[in-house]
This record gives structure tokens, sequence and C-alpha cells, in this order.
């Protein structure tokens, strides 16, 4: 007993690590203007109803472009203008799916309302790229 627990302790600090690191390092490419890329899950109009897709968010000075890592987002036009309307909390629905403590940026876009969930920690990215691309 003593040693699963002493397993999951130290399986959970080492995931801890390897994800703050992955922030940190994400973070100083951020300061030094370079375009990084924020993993996030997008619904969008054109998809099945309710159906997130995952991707990541290529986010830098001039530069706001969804990357799908799903076949089914590969099919989708990708939406550009992205113009940041709102933001909310994940409803009990879409926690389910997703991970609840993220944030749903919702936007207007070349193809029709678009939201995406990013975490907490990669949201300021997100808001300032579209801020300056709104610009």
């Amino acid at each position: 007993m003593i040693t699963s627990v002493c397993a999951v302790a130290a399986g959970g600090l080492t995931t801890w690590l390897v994800v703050s690191r992955g922030v940190r390092r994400r973070d100083e490419r951020a300061a030094r203007g370079e375009v990084i890329e924020v993993p996030c899950v997008l619904r969008h109009p054109a998809a099945r109803e309710g159906r997130w897709l995952r991707g990541r968010m290529a986010v830098g000075p001039s530069t706001v472009a969804w990357k799908p890592s799903t076949r089914a987002g590969a099919k989708m036009p990708a939406p550009t203008a992205l113009r940041h309307t709102g933001t909310r909390a994940p409803s009990w629905r879409e926690g389910l799916r997703m991970n609840p403590r993220c944030t749903i940026v919702a936007c207007d876009s070349s193809v029709g309302a678009v939201e995406i969930a990013v975490m907490p920690h990669d949201l300021g990215h997100l808001l300032l790229a579209l801020e300056r691309s709104a610009t």
C-alpha cells in the first residue's frame, strides 16, 4: 500500500515538473517576441454540434493562427480575422469533455462564431495576441 502511494506521488510530482517547465519555456519565448503554440480546443461552426477539436493556437506579436491536430479539424477551414468578444467558464457538461479549469474565449471570425478553450496559464498569451491582431 505504501509503495502504491509513493508511486502515485512520484508520478504526480514528475508530471507537475514537466508541465511547469513547458509553461515556463513558453512564457520566456513569448517575452522575447517569438511565435508560440498554445494548446487549446476549438469549437468550429462547421463542426458537428457541440464538437470540440484539439489543436494549437500559434500566437505572436502579429500572428494568431489555429493549427489542428485531428483529422476532423484538418477538414475545417481555419478561422481567420479572430476578434475577441468575451470569456466564460465551461458549463458543467463542457467540463466533462475538457479540463473544467480552462477558460473559454468567444471570438467572431471569418467562418462565424468560434470558441477557444485554453488553460489559465495560457489565457494571457491568447488574449494579448487577439488584442494585437484586432488593431
